[in-house]
């Protein structure tokens, strides 16, 4: 295993947060090529990422959003790849709104290890740490043990629900700007769910080991645990899923009456 140490990746990711916090008013925005936002702000941050990584941790893997792809083809095969998604809510933060988070995950032959999340416009910090636990703000934290969905349970959705969800959710639905907090919700017990339209592998990663240590899994629509391992590559799409605890997966599910492909 590796030895990383936990308080050293939170001033990290803490510190890439509030960087991006301050530069927030000086952005340049331009569009890739599948015509998502990218600011400068989003490269300056996963470059900072990446250069400790790369000192620290010379042997490990690495992952970008912005285009870091360090290591074989195979990234799964590796025994630590880290993941990053230097500011997921890209949009949120271009909008000049909150929702949106600077993650970093860990991966550990192919199965989520640890992860750091840090949104700095409501100063919360998620941590999964490598021997199982799940912190907000240093605290512990568990999903939501409610076994039947109430008036005021809500649900995280993909802001583009309209276009491609029809849902009959007996509580409430928010979009919360980014993937990774959905995730971070529903591991705190603050979300009962979240639906996670199709995304890439640093949409989820840093959040993954997060949910599972606080007791709910992320779940494609087929019943199944997503095995992050088959979306380690810069192409690759993650299924829609549903981020719930195992007992209480199939009453979400039940809720998703049409999907449009």
């Amino acid at each position: 295993m590796t030895s990383i140490v936990v308080s050293d990746l939170v001033r990290l990711v803490t510190s890439c947060g509030n960087y991006a916090k301050q530069q927030r008013h000086q952005l340049a925005v331009t569009r890739k090529s599948d015509g998502s936002l990218v600011t400068n702000i989003d490269q300056a941050v996963e470059a900072q990422i990446v250069s400790y990584l790369r000192t620290n941790f010379p042997t490990h893997a690495i992952l970008g959003e912005e285009g870091t792809f360090v290591g074989d083809q195979n990234l799964a095969s590796h025994e630590f790849l880290w993941v990053i998604d230097p500011i997921d809510g890209t949009s949120a933060f271009a909008g000049g709104l909150t929702g949106w988070c600077v993650g970093i995950g860990l991966v550990h032959y192919g199965k989520p290890y640890a992860g750091f999340v840090y949104a700095p416009m409501s100063e919360e910090l998620y941590v999964a740490t490598p021997d199982g636990q799940a912190l907000r703000n240093e605290q512990p934290i568990h999903v939501s043990t409610t076994p039947t969905i109430q008036l005021d349970d809500w649900m995280a959705v993909p802001s583009d629900l309209h276009r491609k969800y029809t849902i009959n959710y007996h509580g409430r639905v928010r979009t919360t700007g980014a993937t990774i907090m959905s995730m971070c919700y529903v591991a705190a017990g603050m979300a009962s769910a979240a639906l996670i339209g199709s995304c890439k592998a640093w949409d989820i990663a840093p959040a993954l080991a997060l949910v599972h240590n606080a007791g709910a899994e992320l779940w494609g629509l087929d019943g199944q645990i997503v095995d992050i391992s088959t979306m380690l590559h810069p192409d690759a799409k993650t299924p829609t899923m549903i981020c719930a605890p195992q007992e209480q997966f199939q009453q979400y599910r039940d809720t998703i009456v049409k999907i449009e492909n």
